[in-house]
Formats: C-alpha cells, structure tokens, sequence
C-alpha cells in the first residue's frame, strides 16, 4: 500500500517585540480592546464581537478582503492572550507582556499563519507586523500624555 510523504509544515512563524512607557495594566487593558485593533492595526478594517470569545474580523491584503471567525483561546491577565482563526485566512497568535519595571512593559507578538490561505508575502507581513506594534506603543504613550497633561 502506498502511503504519500507528509507534506511540509506550510506555516510562517513571526514575531515583533516594543517596550512601552506605560505599566502593564494599563497596556494590556488597551491590548484587550481588541475593537480598537483598526485604529492601529493597518489592514483590519473591523472587528465585532459575537460573544465573550468569539470575534468577526474583516481585513485586507493588497486589495484582496478577507473575513474571518476568530476564537480567543487564552487570557491571563497582565501576561498572555491568545486567539486562532475558526473561519478564513488561517491564522494563530500570542501576545505577551512583561513588566520591565519602572513604568515600562515589553509586549512580543507571536504569530504563526498559512500563507496558503492568505498573506503570501512573508517580508511584507514581518513590516507590516513591525509598524503595527509601533503604532501601539505610539497610541498607549499618547494617551498616558494626554491624561498626564
């Protein structure tokens, strides 16, 4: 009987780290927001959610628009969360935070998807990633200025 080779792990692994002025709590506060992830997260046009783990995600990827069914699949707060797709480019990812200490938080996104079903260029998904976290950081600072003013 014929048994055909496994096929290989068509899988990307990426991941982008920022320190940000703020403490933890206040960070992860605005991480789980996840509504607002269109205010900084270039492609995601909307998010919704449809109950206390479960979200709709509409994004776009050089001018092609997906929609997806996302599940949070872990929450420890001032530490870890986690989500997958259920529905649509097929995708998975951990966002970690950790105190530095003295106001001061380093969140490392992990992300772990299939080119095959969506983002095939994996330079532009790193950039991007990269831009996304800046972004972040730029609006959690901005608005501990604001509130400090």
């Amino acid at each position: 009987m014929y048994h055909a080779p496994p096929s290989p792990n068509p899988f990307v692994s990426i991941d982008c780290s920022v320190v940000i002025q703020a403490p933890i709590t206040e960070v992860f506060a605005r991480w789980c927001r996840v509504e607002d992830f269109p205010s900084f997260m270039e492609g995601v046009r909307e998010i919704r959610w449809l109950d206390d783990k479960k979200f709709s995600l509409k994004s776009e990827n050089d001018g092609q628009f997906y929609l997806s069914l996302c599940e949070l699949t872990l929450r420890i707060p001032e530490r870890r969360m986690a989500w997958r797709t259920l529905e649509g480019p097929d995708c998975s990812g951990v966002a970690c935070f950790q105190n530095l200490g003295g106001g001061q938080t380093e969140v490392t996104l992990k992300m772990r998807y299939n080119p095959e079903t969506g983002w095939h260029n994996r330079k532009q998904v790193e950039q991007r990633l990269g831009r996304n976290m800046n972004r972040f950081k730029e609006l959690v600072e901005g608005a501990k200025a604001e509130r400090v003013a």
